[in-house]
């Protein structure tokens, strides 16, 4: 068996070659940007969902802060109950407008329109 050779290359045809392998890496490489440019973009995989999570996670921490405040305060306001024995008669008389028996409960009058 006779192996053959295979026929020298022009350079006109080296040149051509070199060329289409250039374009077609362009042409990958743009699409490979453009598909990579849609995916950080996208409302699904993107920067979008990133920087919406970011803000959740802060308003979440500043829910938190004002919860763990409010929980502090009604603590405290326990152990007030707890400790004064006039703070719940206090507030019986403030919000629920109560009296002891013999007491005259004198409110304000509404103005009328």
């Amino acid at each position: 068996m006779a192996h053959s050779t295979p026929p020298p290359s022009s350079p006109a045809s080296d040149a051509a070659g070199s060329r289409f392998l250039l374009v077609v890496l362009l042409v990958s490489g743009a699409a490979m940007f453009l598909y990579g440019t849609g995916a950080l973009l996208s409302g699904d995989t993107g920067i979008a969902p990133l920087i919406r999570y970011r803000w959740e996670a802060k308003d979440l921490a500043r829910h938190k802060e004002a919860l763990t405040k409010r929980i502090q305060d009604m603590r405290a306001h326990v152990d007030a109950l707890r400790s004064d024995p006039f703070e719940m008669e206090r507030i019986a008389r403030e919000n629920e407008h109560r009296v002891l028996e013999g007491e005259i409960l004198v409110l304000p009058r509404n103005p009328s329109p």
